[in-house]
Parts: structure tokens; sequence; C-alpha cells
């Protein structure tokens, strides 16, 4: 029987844990715990640095405290915060954003009130990533979420955050996998390792992305099975990965992820603030559709565009930003390094009959080879980074183009906090930053701030080009 020992959190950690700190000792990482609630808690693994332990009761339970409504909640892990209710789960959020910001030396920058999803706690994730493993017990192929501290996979049949279209895709194609006898990838042998499955919240239409060490004929009659099973998957798609490692998508020297077509379409629409956006296997696009149609549109308003300025959108993805900000400004340059993203970007600027361009390279490269075009016309530029936040040199390459204004939109605090400080430090005030609760019951949230520089605003002219995509 495990051991238990009773103990009061201090602090937050950035995947949601709760951590005791006691000189002397090493941290306790308690998964279930609440900063400052005095605790029960079952001692699990311990190793070298940190000890592990389980919530188990208090006496005098935080008032934000709620019975997680998920089954899975400890054994699956990818919700840590489903303790806490709504206000509860905000405030650990941004108590992780205050200390990611104190830590880079910017405790004199406030954070504005959260944004809650419009979508609630549930329902509300139009994308899940599952995995393919055997069943410790049985031997048997097993579909689900990746275990907390193993690779083990849980299945999670009724999860209760992603769309309820995106479970009954779950469902059908782990039945079919296991009739068809698709075997899941492990140790060298098998097929399947994981799939990606994107529903849009606008059509209910479902997009599925295969990921699979080989080429196996069973998975093209699994694909046409889903499609017979589930009348909105409109697309099936495979890519090949047999690489070492966790990623899901391999990508080549481009970054591209390289997708073969079983069937259907290649892409879904979302419609976000009257835009029609498509988006394909492999493309970046907001897990939380609701959220990012808020987050969309205070970017363009906290950037205050006028018409006839120039904007440019770095990591565009499909275009979610630009085409918003092009149809204000009547120009805008979306830079995105996926050349298939790119593409879609380009479709739904032609759709959207917005005058916006889009090219594909690194952000780096490109920002030095469109400087001379932008020379004096102050743009505003957009930068959604993944979590690992601005490469090396993007910060001084956006300052060739001696922007009006930077919009920093992050979902990674702590790279945020580090990048914000060096944008400080080249010359930059930054304004208060917006929390956006993209990822309800995890400790993940999305941010968004705007850095001008110091000097006050610069000179002007009007946009380099202004190209109505047909």
């Amino acid at each position: 029987m495990a051991r238990t020992v009773t103990v009061t959190p201090q602090r937050w950690l950035p995947r949601g844990e709760a951590e005791v700190v006691v000189p002397g000792r090493i941290p306790l990482v308690v998964w279930g715990g609440i900063p400052g609630e005095a605790s029960r808690v079952r001692l699990g693994h311990q190793g070298a640095n940190q000890a592990h332990g389980e919530w188990a009761s208090s006496d005098q339970p935080d008032p934000h405290r709620v019975e997680p409504i998920c089954e899975k909640y400890r054994p699956c892990g990818g919700c840590p915060l489903m303790h806490l209710d709504a206000d509860g789960q905000d405030l650990a959020r941004r108590a992780l954003v205050r200390k990611a910001l104190d830590d880079a030396g910017l405790d004199d920058v406030p954070l504005a009130p959260s944004t809650p999803s419009p979508d609630g706690l549930t329902g509300f994730r139009y994308v899940v990533k599952v995995g393919f493993g055997v069943s410790p017990m049985t031997g048997r192929a097993r579909i689900g979420a990746w275990a907390r501290h193993t690779r083990e996979i849980v299945p999670i049949p009724d999860c209760h955050v992603a769309a309820p279209i995106l479970r009954k895709t779950m469902v059908s194609l782990a039945h079919h996998t296991l009739q068809l006898g698709i075997q899941p990838y492990e140790n060298g042998r098998g097929v399947l390792r994981s799939a990606v499955l994107r529903a849009s919240r606008t059509t209910g239409e479902v997009l599925v992305t295969l990921v699979a060490a080989r080429r196996d004929k069973a998975l093209q009659d699994l694909a046409e099975e889903l499609g017979r099973g589930v009348s909105a998957v409109v697309g099936v798609w495979l890519h090949l990965n047999d690489g070492p490692g966790n990623a899901i998508f391999a990508r080549d020297d481009q970054g591209v992820v390289g997708t073969l077509p079983l069937a259907g379409r290649e892409w879904i629409e979302e419609r976000l603030n009257d835009l029609v956006y498509r988006v394909g296997p492999g493309d970046f696009f907001q897990t939380n559709p609701s959220v990012a149609e808020v987050l969309y549109a205070r970017t363009v308003e906290r950037l205050a565009l006028t018409e006839g300025e120039a904007l440019v959108d770095l990591y565009c993805g499909v275009g979610g930003i630009t085409l918003l900000a092009a149809r204000q400004t009547g120009f805008a340059l979306g830079v995105e390094e996926i050349e298939g993203a790119v593409t879609r970007a380009r479709e739904a600027a032609r759709m959207n009959r917005v005058p916006a361009e889009f090219t594909t390279g690194k952000v780096v490269d490109v920002l030095q080879q469109i400087a001379p075009r932008f020379q004096g016309t102050g743009p505003c530029v957009v930068v959604d980074p993944s979590r690992r936040g601005l490469e090396p040199g993007v910060i001084e390459a956006i300052g060739g183009l001696q922007p009006r204004a930077i919009a920093y939109v992050s979902c990674n605090p702590t790279a945020m906090g580090r990048d914000l400080a060096q944008l400080r430090a080249a010359g930059y005030a930054l304004d208060e930053v917006d929390v956006f609760d993209m990822f309800p019951n995890t400790s993940h949230v999305e941010c968004l701030t705007i850095a001008r520089p110091e000097g006050g605003a610069v000179a002007q002219r009007r946009a380099p080009r202004r190209k109505l995509a047909r």
C-alpha cells in the first residue's frame, strides 16, 4: 500500500501539477494537487531529482476543487486541471503566465482579464491525436490517448473535451482497425502508429490523417470503412513515418509533412469572422475554433489597423490572421514554412476575394528578402510561432522592417517571456498581455500582446502592393 503524507503545495508547474518544495528534500510533484491546499498525498515513483504523488483527500478542500467528470482523468492525464472549476483553472493558468513573465524580468507587464472558451469546458476540441498500441493484459490492439507517465494507450471513446463527431470517429476508427486486423507499430513491427482527426466546427466534416510506419493494403480498406461508417468523414490521408522517437509527423528538409491520398478530399473548411479557411492534413489550425475567432479579431483590434497600411503575418499557417487583416487594410503578406498550408491559404484568399499574398520559406530568410520591399512602410507584424518560440535572428530581422507594431501570439508562456524580454532589449515597449482559454482543463494557454517602438510612431507610406487574389 502506498505511503501517504500530508503536504501543502506551493506553486503550479507548467504541466498542470502542483509542487511541494521542502528545504533539504527533492521536490514533490502532486497530480491533482492545488497550491495552498493542505492535502493527503499518496506517494508514487521517486527519482533522483523529484518525487511524484497523487492527491488523495483534504480536510478543507480548496473552494475551486471539483470532482473530475472523466473516469480516465488519472490514467490519461490529458486534462490535468479537470479537478478545478472554470475560475480555479483560470487562476492556475494566470499564475503560470505571471511566473513566466516574472522569471523573464517582465514583472511590470500586466495581465488583462482572461477570455474564457465560448464553448465551455467540454466538447470544444476539434482536433484529436490518438495512438495505437498493444494492451499489456490481452495483447490486442488498443487505440486511444498516451498514458500520463508511459507510452501505454488509454482508450478514450467518451472523451469529454472532444467534439461529439470526433468521439464518434474515434469509436469507428478503433472498431474497424480491430476488425481488419491492422497491427500497431511497435519495436519495428506492425503498421499503424497514430492518427490525427480534425473536424470543422462550421460544417461538421472530418478529415483523418493516418500515420503508419509502412504502406499496407489494409489501410485503404480502413479508409473506405471509415467513410462508410461515419458519413462526416470526407477525407482520409496517409502519412508515412518510420523514424525513431515519438513525433507524430516526420517533416522533410523543407518542413513539409508528406501525405498520400487514401479516400476523399484533402481539406475541410472552417468559418471564422465571416471568412472561410481551408485546412488540410499536417496543417496547423487552432484546436478550439471558438477561441481562435476571438483571438484573431482581438489581434487585429489591438493593432488598430487602418486602410492602406501593410501587415506581415509570420508563421501564418493557412492564413488565420492574414486574411482578416487584409480585409481591413487592403493588403497583408503571410509567411509560412509548410507549402501545403500556403497552397490552402492562397485558395482561401481567392474564395474570400481578399487581397492577401502568401509565400513559403523559413521566416528569417523571407524577412531578409522582403525588407527592401517594405522599406519605409512601417508595417505591422504578427508572429504566432510554435511552442519553442522565435528562432534566433527573427527579432533582428523583424527590426529590419522598422515595424509600427508587433503582435506576439503565443501558446507557451515560458518561450513568450524569453522573446518579449529580447524585444524589450531591442527597444520595444510592451503592452498588457491578453490571456485566452484555448485549452480548457489543461495548463496550456494562449496569450497575445503588442510591442511598439519606444521612440514612438515610425514614418509610414502605403503598402507596397495591393493584389486581389483571384
